[in-house]
């Protein structure tokens, strides 16, 4: 499946990872959170269409590669993956992006799959401390409910229903990535199916 990068994001912070196979240490408490009521981040939630993305970043239109994926993004019936990376400072309300330092988007068929928010500003000395903010600020469950994440960075992962939700930190900055488990399957299927027609020998 083709794929699109725009900006500096790297593939890692939208691309569903391998979480599905973290099982080493399940939650003690269920999350009951599906798409329809993950938390908006900054106004970027999952679900919502392209269309309400670019209104939040309006001057990001104005560049012309960027112009090119954001039609690409707005397609309903495409089977790409388009992957967004926005300058905060692009957006008409520098208020609701206080303290963020970029913002990154998954689109698939002109709606979020999976986005990542990075914060500058304050510093968090542990990743259960980061935890915490969030879980108070979304109304998350708390730390039992989170399991540790495979990356290199300090990170824990909260599963839910369809959903999951990353809190990670570093170099004393922090990050959340939400992203739809239910569209990563499907990705996953269609890829290991498009390699097994590719290396298939009548």
């Amino acid at each position: 499946m083709k794929r699109i990068v725009i900006g500096f994001v790297s593939l890692a912070l939208i691309t569903i990872p391998a979480y599905l196979t973290v099982t080493s240490q399940p939650a003690q408490t269920r999350c009951s959170l599906t798409e329809a009521n993950a938390p908006s981040v900054r106004g970027l939630r999952l679900g919502m269409t392209a269309e309400q993305v670019i209104a939040l970043f309006p001057g990001s239109a104005k560049n012309k590669e960027m112009k090119a994926a954001l039609d690409k993004a707005k397609s309903t019936t495409g089977s790409e993956t388009v992957y967004l990376s926005f300058d905060p400072s692009t957006s008409t309300n520098k208020e609701k992006f206080a303290e963020v330092g970029s913002i990154s988007v998954g689109l698939y068929k002109a709606r979020v799959k999976g986005l990542e928010v990075e914060y500058l500003g304050a510093t968090w000395t542990t990743v259960d401390e980061w935890v915490g903010k969030l879980s108070e600020a979304f109304k998350l469950p708390g730390l039992e409910a989170w399991v540790a994440g495979p990356s290199e960075n300090p990170n824990k992962v909260l599963k839910c229903n369809g959903i999951e939700i990353e809190a990670a930190i570093q170099g004393g900055g922090a990050s959340i990535r939400i992203w739809d488990t239910e569209y990563s399957k499907g990705q996953n299927t269609n890829a290991g199916e498009e390699r097994k027609r590719r290396e298939f020998k009548p």
